[in-house]
């Protein structure tokens, strides 16, 4: 017998094609009723979306988060470029408003995110080793620390694995590698560990859930290095698995539950941090796109809630209105026929899509957790 952790490195399979998915039946209907996180919570599970301040000044986008959510992520006003943008210039009065917010509805908050290399503040790139790594350290001591015991989960270390860089260890090249090596990563658990010692420490990335040569490799390079992780002794307990799923790329159910069994066998728990389809490959007819987007999400979820380490479900966005496809910064976010990207659960009106089906549907087949 061909035992899984092979299969996840054969060559053979890495080189396996992406056939482009035909598009679905039309996904069941979900009962009327409850929002997501109420689904959610009856299995013991969060649903929660990402916001900036100014989604909440809009009324119906405020009312759709208070009815969908119990759980809310800062979109960008919490990393180090917007809370620090010069050198001991600490501005938290947006990521005060989020939390504000999140207060007076009674919802949890998740931090986003302390390292990140596209969020590097413009200073820090006049830095040495004991200038960045005390500026590191200082920011999440500030960061975390301004927050102590009020945000259950940090996205501690985003992104830092890229097979395409050509590192041994599949890292991916970025000024805090280059001027203080690998070791800044368990440095910037251990940091946010001391920061908020009740705080849940995730290493958050994207590009694994597919399977196509590109997350294969992915996924073996976040296994790697969440074993070092493990090894060296760092704090970290929490996967964050992105998900910023690509409609017509294939998804197997059995390779993504076998990842997600070696995750959890490291003794983490995992969250689904930034759930949306880009949908980029699918006709311009707005209900063949609905539903084959649905389609991808609920096999997806249905294949992530069977995992009982898996505690939450996060969307970068609850509504179409307000989605980072939109901005278009990348060729592969952009519709060639200039059709307008629907990536997530509500349309721009606030208006329940097959996809919010598709979530409620998975939230309600998921095993009980509670």
């Amino acid at each position: 017998m061909i035992g899984r952790r092979w299969l996840l490195a054969s060559p053979a399979l890495l080189g396996a094609g992406c056939a482009r998915a035909q598009v679905p039946p039309p996904i069941p209907q979900a009962a009327a009723g409850p929002g997501l996180h109420a689904r959610a919570a009856a299995k013991g599970l969060a649903f929660g979306t990402a916001v900036t301040t100014g989604q909440l000044a809009e009324p119906d986008a405020a009312a759709a988060i208070r009815a969908e959510c119990g759980l809310l992520v800062a979109e960008y006003e919490m990393k180090w470029d917007q809370v620090e943008p010069s050198r001991g210039d600490r501005r938290f009065r947006l990521p005060d408003r989020l939390m504000e917010f999140a207060r007076v509805n009674r919802m949890g908050m998740r931090g986003h995110t302390l390292v990140w290399h596209e969020s590097d503040p413009p200073w820090m790139a006049r830095l040495e080793a004991r200038g960045l790594a005390n500026a590191m350290q200082d920011h999440i001591e500030a960061t975390v620390g301004r927050w102590r015991g009020r945000i259950g989960t940090w996205d501690v270390v985003n992104e830092a694995v890229r097979a395409e860089d050509g590192r041994v260890d599949w890292l991916r090249r970025t000024r805090m590698l280059e001027v203080l090596g690998p070791d800044y990563i368990p440095a910037a658990f251990r940091a946010a560990r001391a920061a908020d010692p009740a705080a849940r420490l995730a290493y958050n990335d994207f590009g694994c859930e597919h399977a196509t040569v590109a997350a294969r490799r992915k996924r073996m390079g976040v296994l790697g290095l969440l074993r070092g992780l493990k090894r060296a002794g760092a704090p970290v307990d929490v996967l964050g698995v992105q998900a910023h799923l690509q409609a017509g790329q294939p998804f197997a159910a059995d390779e993504w539950q076998d990842f997600l069994s070696d995750v959890a066998e490291l003794g983490l728990t995992i969250e689904v941090t930034e759930l949306d389809v880009n949908d980029r490959a699918l006709p311009a007819d707005t209900a063949a796109r609905d539903a084959a987007s649905a389609d991808l999400v609920r096999r997806f979820l249905e294949a992530t809630l069977a995992q009982p380490a898996v505690r939450a479900v996060v969307t970068w966005g609850l509504s179409d209105r307000h989605s980072w496809v939109h901005a278009g910064r990348l060729p592969e976010h952009r519709r060639r026929d200039g059709a307008r990207a629907r990536p997530l659960p509500l349309d721009d009106a606030m208006r329940r899509k097959p996809m919010w089906h598709a979530i409620a549907i998975a939230f309600d087949g998921a095993p009980n957790r509670a």
